[in-house]
């Protein structure tokens, strides 16, 4: 059964596609510290934010129990997120978020519920494919854009789901190009329910013919850069700004 977790907490949560690029806010939805399969701590990561001059850092760590930090790690990620987040609220938001994989097109998370119940944003993923794994260098590209396609129309019709990673990203990159057309579709599906699309340089290259889809059908966008260290943060925002 899909369960239904507190309403998001941000006041202007994403950005609408159809507003000019040049005045998105300088934020990063998409991080991942070394609580999952990051290079550097929370504190570090929080330091060059502030460095950069970022308003708003959301922590995206994985659930997959291979990428994330050993037993106890939630925790341990949420306590230190809180305390260092406060000494710098007057000058950024740092929210605790988690980028969960999809397990089935029954559209099961892999999330347990002390993550629903302490996450502020859950960013909704495709990683392995359901029910076919990480061994994408085998499988038919019509196959690889069928459970793609499917993955993602069910991320959209998720209560937990804030918003969508990367649409199409996994097909594009490691299998064969993800159609556009099917792109359109999540996109208007993500956008009558509400669910912001993530656009992601290091899976939607070029950016611009996926944010006039988004654009197309008034959805709301997530800029997220998939920073795996630090110097990564804001590449999303810098390279929509120059749309």
């Amino acid at each position: 059964m899909i369960r239904k977790k507190r309403p998001m907490q941000l006041e202007k949560p994403f950005y609408p596609a159809d507003r000019p690029m040049a005045l998105l806010p300088f934020w990063e939805h998409h991080v991942h510290s070394d609580y999952s399969d990051g290079t550097a701590g929370v504190a570090e990561v929080i330091g060059r934010a502030l460095e950069k001059g970022i308003e708003r850092l959301i922590f995206t760590e994985h659930t997959e129990p291979e990428l994330v930090a050993g037993p106890g790690w939630f925790a341990a990620y949420v306590r230190a997120v809180r305390e260092l987040r406060a000494a710098v609220q007057d000058e950024m938001t740092v929210l605790i978020g988690l980028e969960v994989p999809i397990l089935d097109m029954a559209g099961h998370l892999l999330i347990n519920d002390e993550m629903l119940a302490r996450s502020e944003f859950i960013l909704g993923a495709v990683h392995a494919y359901p029910g076919h794994g990480w061994n994408l260098g085998t499988i038919e590209p019509e196959r690889a854009i069928d459970l793609e396609y499917r993955a993602l129309l069910a991320l959209t019709r998720h209560p937990d789901v804030d918003a969508i990673a990367h649409p199409g990203g996994v097909c594009h990159k490691y299998v064969t190009p993800f159609p556009m057309e099917l792109f359109d579709e999540v996109v208007r599906q993500a956008a009558a329910n509400g669910k912001a699309i993530e656009l992601n340089p290091a899976y939607h290259e070029p950016l611009l013919p996926y944010l006039e889809i988004c654009r197309k059908h008034r959805a709301l966008i997530s800029p997220g850069s998939n920073a795996h260290r630090p110097e990564e943060m804001g590449l999303a925002w810098e390279e929509l700004r120059k749309l």
